[in-house]
């Protein structure tokens, strides 16, 4: 059952890149530049405003992993007192920008809020099926895939306004949110009450306080930019869309923790990791090989700036490929760790001192303080180096850094459980055939030249044909190049005909 849930999950990690990436093209090449800003704010009040949220999502899994299930109506109430923040926060964010939208300003503050309360329901329900009903928990993600697909005929019919597409955030995740708060009722337990839950919270919360938490003050990127300069915003959200694919492995990393959280079965862990770094590797090559084709079909009307985004493309690439691993690090660190739901006794917060669960965040909290101190720095550096989308770049290469700092910490204080991510095997797994490919794409970008057209068909086309260029050459040399990749993929595609074979009559 087990692996079958994970081959649903490979499946529904790539229906979320299609579903994400197409969804987010269409929407952008329609909206109208000031649109584009809108969102950028609206993503990034949202991210910011539900710091709290950190904190539940931290205990809620661990708390169910620990007794079988969740008191629901007792994580409801704990989650609104925390919730009271996220208002406070919300209206202190948008107030700083509230000349600037205009008209739209109390529509984006309404979704805004909305927005927030529905994350804080996926919050609970995440938890409890990732723990006690991964196969629901990977259906969810695909309930979310096809309301994005089925939300562009919508707003197609309903004429494409600013308004429809503001409103259309919040409906793409209110759905699938209602379908996994059903399916989680069923883990609903009544063992602890609201003051237990709110006490074992705050005794975990100095924990993601440093990590998860401080990570939505990263959103403060975009204030920044919009501060030192503001037309770039547009340009931003342009990026933000383009590293959408590479959100495809939130699922397996959600998976894969709580696998280790319910079972801890260590054997899963380099075969995961092995799937999320081949998938990401692939969107980063694809897009960094051929960015003017991605860029020409998220928003066409910036084919003849396409010069001066191939840097910005590049970092995005790379940012994501260390981001999604950093992630994935940190969600074994504290899969493996379970010092602190080993018995029924209530969390203290010593119980986390000198545990890998403390060093994850704090890499965390070292990513967070690398990226904001270096942004005006780097911004400001590359004004003076006369690039044209200086902010852009300078919050890029920020990421970078911040990236590259909490990695290191994570590979250090792993210590000896570096085993677990068996770095010789990757070598010949993943490195050489990553290696290989990039070698291979720079002499076949040279010989193959594309002709960007405004129409969506032909851009679409032009899409498929680079990725699947990428796809295999990639593929194609990695299962040359390891045993393990091939043994991978075969049982993979074997996986993958059976569940399609078992669900016909």
């Amino acid at each position: 059952m087990a692996r079958s849930i994970r081959t649903i999950a490979v499946l529904a990690s790539l229906l979320a890149l299609l579903s994400s990436f197409t969804y987010n093209i269409a929407i952008t090449r329609k909206i109208p530049t000031v649109g584009l800003g809108l969102l950028s704010l609206l993503n990034a009040t949202i991210v910011f405003s539900t710091l709290p949220t950190a904190l539940i999502s931290f205990a809620y899994p661990r708390l169910t992993a620990r007794d079988n299930g969740l008191n629901i109506m007792a994580a409801i109430n704990v989650s609104s007192i925390f919730y009271l923040i996220t208002f406070v926060l919300t209206i202190a964010y948008l107030a700083s920008v509230w000349s600037e939208m205009g008209p739209y300003a109390w529509l984006v503050l309404i979704i805004a809020v909305l927005s927030e309360i529905t994350s804080y329901l996926q919050s609970i329900t995440n938890s409890i099926l990732m723990v006690k009903n991964r196969g629901r928990f990977v259906v969810t993600s695909i309930i979310q895939s096809i309301t994005k697909f089925i939300a562009i005929p919508v707003i197609m019919v309903l004429g494409w306004t600013i308004e429809v597409i503001l409103w259309s955030t919040f409906f793409i995740v209110i759905i699938p949110s209602l379908y996994a708060f059903i399916y989680s009722l069923r883990y609903n337990i009544h063992v602890h009450n609201t003051h237990r839950y709110l006490r074992e919270v705050l005794s975990a919360s100095w924990i993601p306080l440093m990590g998860y938490a401080i990570n939505s003050f990263r959103s403060l990127d975009a204030m920044f930019i919009g501060i030192f300069g503001y037309a770039q915003l547009g340009i931003w959200y342009v990026i933000f869309i383009l590293s959408k694919p590479f959100g495809y492995s939130s699922t397996l990393i959600n998976v894969t923790y709580g696998e280790l959280l319910e079972r801890g079965k260590l054997s899963i862990i380099y075969r995961d990791l092995l799937i999320l770094l081949l998938i990401t590797t692939y969107v980063a090559l694809a897009l960094s090989f051929f960015p003017g084709i991605y860029i020409n079909l998220v928003r066409p009307s910036l084919r003849s700036e396409i010069n001066l985004l191939v840097l910005p493309v590049i970092l995005l690439a790379v940012n994501s490929v260390l981001g999604n691993v950093n992630q994935f690090i940190s969600n074994v660190m504290q899969g493996v760790d379970k010092r602190d739901i080993q018995d029924t006794r209530e969390i203290r917060p010593s119980i986390y001192l000198r545990s890998l669960i403390l060093h994850t965040h704090l890499a965390e909290l070292i990513f967070t303080i690398a990226y904001l101190s270096t942004m005006i720095p780097s911004i400001l550096l590359f004004r003076d180096l006369g690039f044209t989308y200086y902010a852009v770049i300078g919050a890029l290469v920020s990421s970078l850094f911040a990236n590259t700092a909490a990695l290191g910490f994570r590979f250090v204080k792993l210590g000896s459980l570096k085993s677990m991510l068996n770095g010789r095997a990757l070598i010949l797994d993943y490195a050489i055939p990553s290696l290989l490919s990039i070698i291979v794409l720079m002499l076949i970008v040279h010989v193959i030249r594309f002709t960007l057209y405004t129409s969506i068909i032909i851009s679409l086309i032009q899409v498929v044909i680079v990725s699947l260029i990428t796809l295999i050459i990639y593929f194609g040399i990695a299962m040359v190049v390891s045993r393990n990749v091939r043994s991978l993929m075969i049982i993979l595609i074997r996986r993958i005909i059976g569940t399609i074979t078992a669900s016909q009559p």
